[in-house]
Formats: C-alpha cells, structure tokens, sequence
C-alpha cells in the first residue's frame, strides 16, 4: 500500500493523462477483440506501445534528473564547505555564558588559538564589550587589524569581516587632508624697535631659522608673506603630530628670545577640513586673529568636523603692546556710529562689577559729547555688595541717576537706529539682557578679557587683552574724541575705582597705560578717598573669608581650592577676593574659590601667579578670564560636585602639559 502511495505522489502532475489513456487502451482494446478487426488490434497495439515507450522515456527522464540533481547537490556542499571554512569571513556561535561553542577556520586565524569553549572575554575585551552593548554591526581591532563585526544577538551569532584595507583607506584620506595656517611673531615691531640694524638682522635671522627648522622637520611648507608672517601648509596627520608635541614652537622662541633679553613670543592660526581652499584660508586668519585676542603665544585650530576650538599655548602674561593709533581709530569710529545712531544703549555682563559699571559711564559720557541720547541698563538685583555701593551713590546723585535704566525700558527703547554698546565682555551669553543683543542692529564692544569661542557679532570691536581693563580702553580714546569729555568727581572716581579693582591696587596686570589713564582721571576729579569709602566691605565678608580659607585644601602641591559650605551663598566679590588672599600661601601657584552664588548657580573664582593659565582651566568648565585671573559658573550641580569637576581639569591640563 505504502509503494502505491508512493508511486500516486510521484506521479500525481500526471495522473489525468495517464486515466485517459489507460481508459482509452481499455476500450480500444475491448473493442478490438469483440470485432476481430485487423485495424482496431492495430490501433490498439499502437497505443499500447506508445504508452510502454511515453513511459520507459519518463522513467529514464527521471532517474537522469536525479542524477544531475544529486551531481548538483554534491557539489554545492562542497563548494558551500570550501566557502564557508576558507572565504575570509569568521564565524563564531557562541552560548548564554558567552563561551564560543562553534567556529569556523578565518575565525581562527582570526583570533590565533583554539576557541573551543573560550570566553570572549578571554578572546578579545572590546569584542565581549560590544556584545553586551545594543549596536547590531560595529568594528573591533585584533592584531592590528580591523574587523567589521555583524551580531545577530537572537542566534548568539558573530560575523567577522577583514575591514582593515577600507579603514586604512579613510585614515590615508583623513592624514591627506590639507591644513592651512597663518603664523605671526606677535609683538615684532616692539620688540626691535630700540634695536640697532645689525642687531635687528642678527635677532630676526635667529627667530626665522628656529622657525623655518622646526618647519623643515615637520614636513611643513612655510613662506614668508612679511617680516612677521608666514603662511603654512602641511597635512593632517603632520597637525596631529604637532599637537602630540604641544607645538614645542612656542616654547623655542620663546626661550631663544629670553636668550637676548626679549619679550618675543608667536602665535598660529590652522584650519583644516573645510571644503574649498578659500574657505581653509578664511578660516586659519580667523583663527589666528582670535588667538591674538587671547593674548598671543599660542595655537588656535578650527577642524571642520568638530565644534569645538583647539588651543594650544597661551602660557605667558601677554605684554603690553597697544599704541595710540588703534585708540584713535576706534575712538574715531565709535563717534562716527554714535553720531550715525539716534540714541545709544549701554550695558555690560550680568552681576556687573565696578569695571563694567566705570566703563559704561566713560562710553555715556562720551555719547552725551556727541550730542546724542544715551542710557546705562542696569539690573539691581544682579549687584554684588560692593558694586551696590556704588550704585546707591549713583542714585543719590540727580544728575547721574536718569541715564540708568532698567533692561525693559531698555527694549523700549531699541530702535533700528539706536546703537547698543557692551562693555566688559565679549560673551553673548553673559550680557545684562540677551533680548538687547537680538533686536539691536548695530553693536560695538569694548572688552579687555581674552576672546572666547563665543563672540558678540558687531560693527566695531575694541578688545585688547592686554589692557588692565575696560575702563583703560575706554579712557585711552578720550584724547581723540573730537568732543570735550565732561564728567562728575563721582563718575572719574568710579571708573577709576574700575582700575584699582582689576588691578588689585595697581599690582596686577599693569602697564604704562594703566597709571597714564588713573592720572587722566585725577585730573577730571576722582577722589581716592570717595573710592577708599566704596570700597569698604561689610564685616560679615571677613567672616566668610576665614570660613573659605579654613576649608581650604592643598592639591598636586602648588593648587590650592576653598569650598564653601553648599548651603552658603556668597556673592562673587567675595570668592574673589579670597582667591586672591590664597595666592599669599606658601608654595602655591593657583589659588580657586568655590561658592554657590544662588539657588542654581556654582560661582569659581580663580587665580594664578603667572606659572598656571586658570584662564585655559576656566574654559575647560565654561568659563574664562585671564591667564592668572579667571571665573566660571556651573548651574545644576553642588559645591563637592565642582570641586570634583575642577580637580578633573586640572589633572588633565597637568597630562596635557607634560608636568
């Protein structure tokens, strides 16, 4: 029954044609046998025959297909044997305690050893890493080889692809990609300008051979486009290198310009993976302009692919080098966009200090010479203790108190012809009113810290760092503002409590400038007793001065970092000047004050004495500074959370550094 079964499925797509004809023989042949006809037994043997012959062909069709079929099939196997244990491709299964329980031979050759039961732990750690991540398809190395690695995590299932040649590919083409930059000897002109020619061309000729040697052994192209400029080109795996070195460039003229007793230093603007040359050369000059306005001596690099910008350098308290042409031409054109501006709105960062406040009334004065409605917006609730002291004199004062404003008259206010002026920053974040900067369509800024990334996009800009600060800057262009500066003993005596502040009395961060403009404002009335008195701190600063220095701790021998109790909240003069009472300690070259400034805020007050760039440490933490005077404010953590982030970042500007 079983063979009958058999047969009827083996012969089922013909079981019609088969009834038919055995039907058909069946009748023909009973037909002929009741006739005796000669013809019908003809017809029937035919049919008879072409049936055994339909059939003996069918049976032969078959059994020659199932020869070729299992001709066929012998050598798929094999072929699929040879494929699947020498095509470079590893297989691995493995089970639910990660030990290998299949492999095939690539997969062997892969790892170099016997996997049977090996955990992949054992085998490779990034491999068992990935594995228990969520990624389907992600890249391992082995052996300094690249493998592209495909995890079918329901079969517990690996495959390994030699990805090596593709990423070695990416990496030629990423090492080859063009790097433009601009290098310039920062103070060039002051420093030989007492020289004598010889000694110009002795000195310029050993500065040019440090520099053209160092470019020489890094496979750098370098021209000379001016006495003090060169223009370079190299690759990238060439910038990589160089900042593996921390561009040791610096540090060698530098020290060969100390050799002859001079204050020389460089610095370099780079650009790299940007589309058109145009575009790289754009972006290496902007580079390099913002690091001269961090102070020079240092490396600024901008990679097409990455947000952020690379600095390097920026060791040395810059020198001062401004000279009374660049005074002259922003005064210059700060008169010509008041004049061009209906009415001019003043304002500098938030929780402004007495050098934002001192300046912003040096700008109001010289707006009101110009014939022209100006206002200073303030927030009073944004004021320290000291800088409140100042402000309630001003508003004692009646002729002083209608020029200032609150930020809301201020939008009031703002037209499309009303000039907006910022004094003290060049942050947009960090502006008295954000709404001032998006509605304003003509800005000017006037700053003495070190640019940041972030900059306020204006129409003019005066930002020197080498400035003791605002109020300097804006008293330099005093002489040359075609209108009379008029102002109260009350107004000079602030701006000139502006200097006295940033300065620490006159003993940090001066220069020539700095005493010629407290002389300026002397002579326009500042009183030094009226600052001594606006100066004076209530006596519950000292309380939390001694409770700062009493929780201060001594790390990595030379930093030296006072918490505050987190439930304490400080104002920011206060962390300030015990940051700088801390740089008395023996021993210590970085002093950092740590205080909640409100509910929400962190406040960091840092200072150096020139051998620690807080200023690079700051940035690291969102803020900046100076290179010995900087701050920063984090907001959502507690005071123990941002001790634990600043000794991060000191222990890897440390690594970085090499010290």
């Amino acid at each position: 029954m079983k063979k009958v079964r058999k047969w009827l499925d083996e012969y089922q797509e013909h079981l019609g044609y088969i009834t038919v004809s055995s039907l058909f023989i069946l009748v023909s042949g009973v037909y002929a046998y009741f006739q005796s006809d000669v013809i019908s037994l003809i017809i029937f043997l035919y049919f008879v025959g072409d049936a055994i012959y339909k059939i003996n062909a069918y049976y032969h069709y078959k059994l020659d297909t199932k020869k070729r079929i299992e001709a066929v099939s012998y050598r798929v196997k094999h072929a699929g044997e040879i494929v699947f244990n020498e095509l470079p491709i590893g297989v691995l299964l493995y089970d639910e305690a990660h030990e290998v329980v299949w492999f095939n031979g690539f997969a062997k050759q892969i790892f170099g050893a016997d996997l049977h039961d090996l955990p992949l732990q054992t085998m490779s750690e990034a491999l068992y890493d990935k594995v228990l991540g969520e990624s389907a398809v992600f890249e391992i190395t082995v052996k300094d080889k690249t493998y592209l690695v495909e995890h079918h995590r329901d079969e517990r299932l690996l495959y390994l692809t030699d990805n090596t040649p593709f990423t070695d590919l990416c990496k030629k083409y990423v090492n080859e990609q063009p790097v433009i930059g601009v290098l310039i000897m920062d103070n060039y002109d002051e420093v030989i300008h007492n020289l004598k020619e010889q000694e110009k061309s002795e000195f310029y000729g050993k500065i040019v051979s440090i520099i053209m040697q160092w470019a020489e052994e890094n496979n750098i192209y370098i021209r000379t486009v001016s006495s003090d400029r060169f223009v370079m080109m190299m690759s990238f795996e060439v910038l990589q290198k160089l900042r593996d070195k921390k561009f040791a460039i610096l540090d060698k003229v530098r020290e060969a310009a100390k050799e002859k007793e001079m204050l020389l230093t460089i610095s370099i603007g780079l650009a790299t993976g940007y589309e058109s040359f145009a575009e790289l050369g754009q972006r290496a000059n902007y580079m390099l302009d913002l690091a001269l306005s961090r102070g020079g001596d240092q490396v600024a690099i901008k990679i097409a692919s990455d947000d952020k910008f690379l600095f390097y350098g920026g060791k040395t308290n810059p020198v001062e080098k401004r000279n009374r042409v660049r005074a002259r031409v922003n005064a210059q054109a700060y008169e010509r966009l008041v004049r061009d501006s209906e009415r001019v709105i003043i304002m500098g960062h938030r929780y402004p200090d007495v050098d934002a406040i001192g300046a912003s009334i040096g700008l109001l004065r010289m707006s009101i010479a110009s014939k022209r409605e100006a206002y200073i917006v303030l927030k009073e609730e944004e004021l320290d203790k000291t800088a409140k002291n100042f402000v309630a004199a001003i508003m004692q004062d009646e002729k002083l108190r209608p020029y200032f404003i609150s930020s809301e008259m201020g939008l009031e206010l703002m037209t499309k012809n009303t000039l907006l002026v910022v004094a003290d920053t060049q942050d947009p974040k960090m502006v008295i009113e954000p709404l001032l900067l998006q509605r304003a369509k003509k800005i000017a800024v006037f700053d003495h810290h070190r640019r940041g990334v972030d900059v306020i996009e204006s129409v003019l800009s005066f930002a020197e760092p080498y400035a003791s600060s605002t109020v300097e800057l804006v008293v330099d262009m005093f002489d040359y503002y075609s209108q009379k500066i008029k102002m109260s003993s009350l107004e000079a005596s602030i701006m000139l409590a502006g200097i006295i502040v940033d300065t620490r009395r006159f003993s940090y961060h001066t220069g020539r400038r700095t005493y010629e403009t407290a002389a300026i404002l002397k002579q326009k009335g500042a009183e030094e007793k009226l600052v001594q008195q606006l100066l004076r701190t209530p006596l519950e600063n000292y309380y939390s001065k001694a409770h700062l220095i009493e929780r201060a701790e001594i790390f990595k021998d030379v930093f030296i970092i006072a918490p505050a109790d987190d439930e304490m909240v400080l104002e920011k003069v206060q962390i300030a000047q015990t940051a700088d009472e801390l740089l008395n300690v023996q021993n210590i070259k970085a002093s950092f004050v740590i205080s909640r400034i409100d509910d929400q805020h962190i406040g960091i007050s840092a200072r150096s004495l020139g051998d620690i760039n807080v200023q690079l440490l700051m940035e690291q933490l969102g803020g900046g500074g100076h290179l010995n005077n900087a701050a920063t404010q984090i907001k959502g953590i507690n005071t123990q959370e941002a001790v634990l982030m600043l000794k991060d970042a000191i222990e890897k500007e440390l690594e970085e550094s090499g010290d």
